[in-house]
């Protein structure tokens, strides 16, 4: 019996999930005519080629900034991850910083990080 879990176990939840949200997108811009069946298609292969099965949630969160670079229609897309990583990364800051200040360990150091 498939509890549903098979798919994801194989697969990065975050490229579950991305594939999935394009494929929401692409077949709601089908259905209003917004977008041609050969455009989908080769955005659709476009994503199956350059985003393997075992490609790891860190290597897909350098990937997806570029993903609208070709395909201005993935943009929306691209934004609400890229706000997703934002804000996660702001908490992690945030929790280390509140760790480093608990410490108060000699020799706190600020490390900059790119968000």
């Amino acid at each position: 019996m498939n509890d549903g879990q098979g798919i994801t176990d194989s697969k990065s939840t975050l490229l579950f999930q991305l594939e999935k949200d394009i494929a929401t997108l692409l077949l709601t811009k089908l259905e209003h005519f917004d977008l041609s069946f050969e455009r989908a298609s080769l955005i659709a292969r476009f994503i199956l080629s350059h985003l393997p099965e075992d490609i790891t949630d860190e290597q897909l969160e350098k990937i997806i900034p570029s993903l609208d670079d070709e395909f201005v229609e993935l943009a929306g897309i691209v934004n609400k991850y890229m706000l997703e990583f934002e804000e996660k990364n702001s908490e992690a800051l945030t929790q280390e910083i509140s760790e480093l200040v608990k410490n108060k360990g000699a020799g706190i150091q600020i490390v900059a990080c790119k968000v």
